[in-house]
C-alpha cells in the first residue's frame, strides 16, 4: 500500500511541477494590470509565492506573510483575491473596498472570473499558496492556514527548493563559458 501512495504522489508532483504559469494578467485595486510574469521580470531569478484566497478571506493572507518573512526576509510575494461572491460585484466595487482596507503599498490582484482557481484547481476557502520558479514553473503548492506546524512545513519546503535553486546557479555561474574564436 505504501508504494501505491508513492507512485501516486510522484505522480502528483510531476504534474503539479510540469505545471507553467499561466499568463494571466489581473487588474489591482488601483487598476493596473499585472501578472506573474510582472513579479518575475521585478525580481529575475527569484521565486514569486503566489497566495490565493477568496476575497472574503484575505487577513488570512498576512499570517503566511509575516511567518514566511521571518526566515525569508526576500521572499517575494503576490496576493490575488478569488472573488466568488453572488451577484458578481464590480471591479470597482471591489477595488474601492480593497482600497479602504489594505496598505497602499500592498497590491492586491483582483479575480473575478476565478481563473486562478480554475487553471490551478484550487478551493480558496483557505489560503492557497503557489510556489513559481524563476521561469514561471509551479514547483510546490500548499493550502490551509498559517500555523506553526503549517508554517514550519512550508518553510521546509521552502528551504529545499531555495536550496537547490542556489546550488543550481553557483553551478551555472561556475560552469566553463563557451568561447568563440
Amino acid at each position: 500500500m505504501t508504494d501505491i501512495k508513492l507512485i501516486c504522489l510522484l505522480i502528483a508532483l510531476t504534474v503539479c511541477g510540469a505545471a507553467a504559469a499561466q499568463p494571466i494578467a489581473l487588474p489591482d485595486q488601483n487598476g493596473e494590470l499585472i501578472s506573474l510574469a510582472d513579479y518575475q521580470a521585478q525580481h529575475p531569478d527569484q521565486a514569486v509565492l503566489a497566495i490565493v484566497v477568496s476575497g472574503r478571506k484575505l487577513r488570512l493572507v498576512k499570517g503566511w506573510e509575516e511567518g514566511l518573512r521571518e526566515s525569508y526576509p526576500q521572499l517575494v510575494s503576490m496576493r490575488v483575491a478569488d472573488i466568488k461572491d453572488e451577484p458578481r460585484p464590480s471591479q470597482d466595487q471591489v477595488a474601492e473596498k480593497l482600497r479602504k482596507r489594505a496598505p497602499e503599498n500592498v497590491s492586491i490582484l483582483i479575480d473575478l472570473e476565478n481563473r486562478w482557481a480554475t487553471d490551478y484547481g484550487l478551493d480558496t476557502e483557505e489560503p492557497c499558496l503557489l510556489l513559481f520558479d524563476s521561469q514561471g514553473k509551479l514547483v510546490a503548492q500548499f493550502r490551509g492556514r498559517a500555523s506553526k506546524p503549517r508554517l514550519a512545513e512550508v518553510s521546509a519546503a521552502l528551504a529545499t527548493w531555495l536550496s537547490a535553486t542556489a546550488e543550481d546557479s553557483a553551478d551555472a555561474q561556475s560552469a566553463p563559458k563557451e568561447t568563440s574564436t
